[in-house]
């Protein structure tokens, strides 16, 4: 009898240290996903580690070779301007989707370039569909239910792969099955945030280590403030990693739609008066990210922009958005060619033989000149001059400066410097 007493403790012990064995496992594997997670939302990374820009994948034919090419310059492109992210879109499009299923081909292309030339991918979803544009006035649920089938199925396949993932593109504006330009009906706000909110279960149930951004919303927060208020009150904030939007600005802003101008329009503090007071913990602590930025030398509703205005632009966003302790940074768009939309890239011509503007060529010149640098703090200089420190271990500071006015002398690291509208890499002596 004590015998069959002791082995029965034996197995029982055996059992809770198995049960206690899983869980510890479980537990070490979720506290090393979250580690990652912390780390790829970790705002004093080096500024080459948060910097990307957009790449378009379905310029031409599907499948042709044209598209192929297309698609590799734009990676090699991104590579060569010393480029950490790409972002790029999961385009539910006639061609793509056939009897409820996505077709790879294109986009596992994408993917398997990307990966080759040590890019991280964020992607974002989004739809061209005309026929559900009509039927999601009908039957909301329907068309909701295959889209979040369609989700799963791509973040399923493209799991444990470093993917950051994105919501839906822009869900206030038109890319909304067209059904708003204004994003403030309160009902649909509620449904994309919590259609938001199903992706990123899916994230954390079928890709764990990776980063979901929630929001992807269109406009500043000063321009999208009644969607961002509704958002906001449907709790957005806790269904992800960051809070991603596009922030960008027209030219009727002061200087002419400058960069500087996000530090009033685009921080926390004006996202935090939005903010009911129960929510504002969760909303001060959340990651806040930007997916895409830009500035277009061709005709567009935010306005136009001469070719060394759109170069200074887009290099002084990256620095801003930098010293507002976003870890990523991404501009639109890498290349005019196949977008549709005007000149709002940093390389122009056909693929492949990209030609970098003036914005490429200083971009990809900063970041070199950057690599594993993080922003430090902003000297104390006149209002309109910037004076920012970065500084790398076992290094000496580097020092990039600009101002929005006219150009003039300053002091900087003991040095009399000529500071103009374009920034520049001031090397402590």
């Amino acid at each position: 009898m004590k015998k069959k007493v002791y082995v029965l403790i034996a197995i029982v012990a055996l059992l809770f240290s198995c049960i206690g064995l899983v869980l510890g496992n479980k537990y070490r594997a979720r506290r090393l996903q979250a580690m990652h997670r912390q780390a790829v939302m970790n705002a004093d990374k080096p500024l080459t580690d948060k910097v990307g820009s957009f790449v378009w994948l379905y310029g031409y034919e599907k499948g042709s070779a044209k598209n192929r090419s297309y698609i590799e310059s734009q990676i090699i492109a991104a590579r060569n301007t010393h480029l950490h992210y790409v972002v790029i879109s999961v385009l539910f499009d006639k061609q793509y989707v056939n009897k409820g299923k996505f077709d790879y081909e294109e986009f596992d292309f994408a993917m398997k370039k990307i990966k080759k030339n040590g890019l991280v991918p964020i992607v974002v979803f989004s739809s061209n569909n005309s026929d559900d544009r009509i039927l999601y006035t009908k039957n909301k649920q329907g068309i909701l239910h295959k889209y979040e089938r369609l989700i799963r199925s791509v973040i399923v396949k493209y799991s444990n792969n470093g993917v950051i993932w994105q919501m839906w593109n822009e869900p206030n504006g038109l890319f909304w099955f067209n059904q708003s330009d204004s994003g403030t009906n309160v009902n649909q706000v509620k449904t994309w945030v919590s259609f938001n909110s199903k992706i990123f279960k899916y994230v954390r149930s079928y890709d764990p280590n990776s980063v979901f951004l929630a929001g992807a919303i269109a406009g500043n927060y000063s321009d999208s403030r009644l969607a961002l208020k509704l958002a906001i009150r449907d709790h957005i904030s806790e269904y992800g990693d960051a809070l991603a939007n596009h922030p960008y600005l027209a030219n009727s802003y002061p200087d002419n739609g400058a960069p500087e101008n996000l530090l009033k329009l685009n921080s926390r503090k004006v996202l935090l008066n939005m903010t009911p007071h129960n929510l504002k913990k969760a909303v001060k602590s959340i990651p806040l990210v930007t997916t895409e930025m830009g500035y277009s030398m061709g005709k567009s509703h935010f306005g136009s922009w001469s070719e060394g205005d759109q170069a200074n632009y887009l290099a002084r966003s990256i620095f801003i958005l930098d010293m507002m302790h976003q870890p990523i940074i991404s501009l639109y768009a890498l290349v005019d060619e196949g977008n549709g939309s005007g000149e709002w890239g940093l390389y122009k011509g056909t693929s492949p033989n990209y030609i970098p503007k003036q914005s490429g060529r200083l971009i990809s010149q900063l970041l070199s000149n950057l690599d594993g640098y993080s922003f430090k703090k902003r000297l104390h200089s006149r209002k309109r001059d910037f004076v920012l420190t970065y500084q790398k271990k076992g290094k000496r500071d580097r020092i990039v400066c600009w101002t929005m006015g006219a150009s003039h002398f300053i002091k900087v690291a003991g040095q009399t410097v000529s500071v103009s509208n374009t920034p520049q890499i001031v090397y402590e002596k």
